[in-house]
């Protein structure tokens, strides 16, 4: 990031929060202690700048010399800045790709990384381009190009139908759900991709990992049917990633006890 913005971040600096911010956070670069409301607020003035409909561009721009990011809070702020930039109606495919294409290797940690793809609605207006963009860093053996690949997944396409409308996930689910064919992947052209994608062991670490886990487990509460078949019929997934997905199912409040007790018995 410039100078100036630098400036502009240390400005709204907290001590106490850079304090219980910075343990949350490991492998991150130095953190200033600026609360994500404050990045927010401050990225969306950027990208709605008037005088200057540019300026997210300028403000992204390549990684040398003073534009290096040097604090946490910048490159957080420069996933926000391509995630609202590119938001825009008048971004391109091929501009929108570009800059995500940049960005993703600089995405160190899971803050970030969640973050930006959590915002990332680019996604929704190019799902095919930005599935197929996607494929190298999803089977990649880069801890973090796996879980932002993942996380991708989780929120810009899990819950989306074929008419890209967004569905509430389960409020509960019970033994019944598990039993029942809805005939769902008709309805939801990315279930069967997200469910082989996930089908396979990852070893690439813990939070590539623990992405792996946190969309099974998910894509088990939004569908039970579907997910509980790969479970069951040679799941290919590596152990501790495995059971750490049956973990956040039986530590959810959404699988009814009998559920909870079931998936006790899947583990292997």
């Amino acid at each position: 990031m410039r100078q100036e913005i630098r400036n502009m971040l240390m400005q709204y600096a907290e001590q106490q929060y850079k304090d219980f911010s910075s343990s949350l956070i490991p492998g991150a670069k130095p953190l200033l202690g600026v609360r994500l409301p404050q990045l927010r607020q401050l990225a969306k003035s950027i990208v709605n700048d008037k005088t200057n409909k540019s300026r997210w561009r300028q403000e992204t721009a390549a990684y040398d010399g003073d534009c290096e990011d040097l604090f946490f809070e910048e490159t957080m702020l420069r996933g926000m800045l391509i995630s609202y930039g590119t938001a825009q109606k008048e971004i391109s495919c091929k501009e929108g790709l570009l800059y995500l294409k940049e960005f993703i290797p600089w995405i160190d940690n899971w803050s970030v990384c969640d973050s930006f793809c959590n915002s990332f609605t680019f996604a929704n207006r190019y799902r095919e381009e930005v599935w197929a963009f996607l494929q190298p860093y999803l089977y990649s053996n880069q801890e973090f190009q796996v879980r932002t690949g993942l996380i991708l997944l989780l929120s810009q396409y899990l819950k989306y139908d074929a008419e890209n409308q967004k569905i509430p996930r389960n409020k509960t689910v019970c033994m019944a759900d598990l039993e029942k064919d809805q005939n769902q992947k008709a309805q939801y052209p990315y279930l069967e991709k997200i469910l082989m994608t996930l089908n396979r062991p990852f070893s690439q670490g813990y939070y590539a990992q623990m992405a792996a886990a946190w969309l099974l487990a998910e894509t088990f509460i939004c569908f039970p049917y579907e997910t509980h078949q790969m479970l069951v019929n040679g799941c290919k997934m590596d152990t501790w990633t495995y059971h750490k997905a049956l973990q956040k199912l039986r530590e959810s409040l959404n699988p009814d006890k009998e559920v909870k007790e079931y998936l006790k018995s899947l583990k292997n």
